[in-house]
């Protein structure tokens, strides 16, 4: 039976405890999370794929991949965008990446990913900081500041796959949160104990952990890292890629795979990689059909 009257003397007793009765969920409480990693089309290919990123209701887009040279200059993958505290790179692209968050788009999220296979990055990151600190008179700080003014990127992701030590990779990390950089992600494939370590040396500073679920972390269990971590992680696949784009994931085992660690480990969101892929074979998934996959999956 309804009872009219409860509505409103339920308003009435939140109202004097300052509360407000069926205010809608937050955002991020509606909508579930995914990334998308992406290298030289979100660098080369203009307001174009800005659109489509907008459009596409992947909520989180990840610039891959930053490398730290060991002067200490930047480059987006191989093209050189900051040195010396300044930005050398297209003039246009802070413009164009400043377009992902504005109305009407998905997104409300941009990270810079650092490191990847066989480079360097982490370990010349490391050597910086023994030689120069974190100060803003390193090069460090002011390279990351100008980075951070360039991209507007909200977060720094680590793809560290070779150096593995937790005291110079917190250090960058508060470093950067100074800066701005409100959260650091992590991207492991492996190494669980390092992922541990550096997690609960910062704390609630690591919001994210976009877990590998392909090539090298082909075999990787959510809920193990769940638990090694103590916080739900955000699986990632691989696109359709390779020749005749027979590699990979489609949008329906996308869908699948992430329903399946939606039940087992109660994942909450989602990545893909690569944008770069989906580009190259969209006849086979364009980036708003993972999205779309992530979404029902997770939801």
């Amino acid at each position: 039976m309804r009872r009219p009257w409860f509505p409103a003397l339920l308003a009435a007793v939140l109202a004097l405890c300052g509360l407000t009765a069926l205010d809608p969920a937050p955002a991020s409480a509606q909508s579930p999370r995914s990334a998308v990693y992406g290298g030289g089309p979100f660098y080369a290919d203009g307001q174009a794929v800005m659109n489509t990123l907008r459009a596409s209701g992947f909520t989180t887009v990840i610039l891959w991949s930053i490398h730290v040279h060991p002067d200490g200059d930047l480059y987006y993958n191989d093209v050189l965008i900051v040195r010396n505290g300044r930005y050398v790179g297209d003039p246009g692209w802070p413009a164009r990446l400043k377009t992902l968050k504005q109305a009407p788009t998905s997104v409300n999220r941009i990270e810079v990913s650092i490191g990847a296979w066989a480079v360097p990055d982490w370990e010349n990151i490391a050597k910086l900081i023994g030689s120069q600190g974190t100060g803003s008179s390193s090069v460090l700080y002011r390279n990351f500041q100008a980075l951070k003014t360039a991209t507007g990127a909200d977060a720094i992701n680590n793809d560290d796959e070779s150096y593995y030590q937790v005291d110079a990779t917190a250090k960058f990390a508060r470093m950067a949160a100074g800066l701005g950089y409100s959260k650091f992600t992590f991207a492991p494939y492996t190494n669980q104990s390092f992922w541990g370590n550096l997690k609960n040396n910062l704390g609630a500073l690591v919001d994210r952990v976009y877990l590998q679920g392909y090539a090298g972390g082909a075999g990787n269990n959510p809920a193990t890292w769940n638990r090694a971590l103590g916080m739900t992680v955000d699986p990632g696949l691989w696109s359709r890629h390779g020749s005749g784009c027979s590699a990979g994931d489609s949008p329906a085992t996308v869908e699948s795979k992430m329903r399946s660690w939606h039940g087992s480990a109660g994942i909450v969101g989602g990545f893909m990689w690569l944008y770069d892929d989906m580009k190259t074979c969209s006849a086979q998934g364009t980036a708003a059909a993972y999205a779309r996959a992530i979404r029902n999956g997770v939801s």
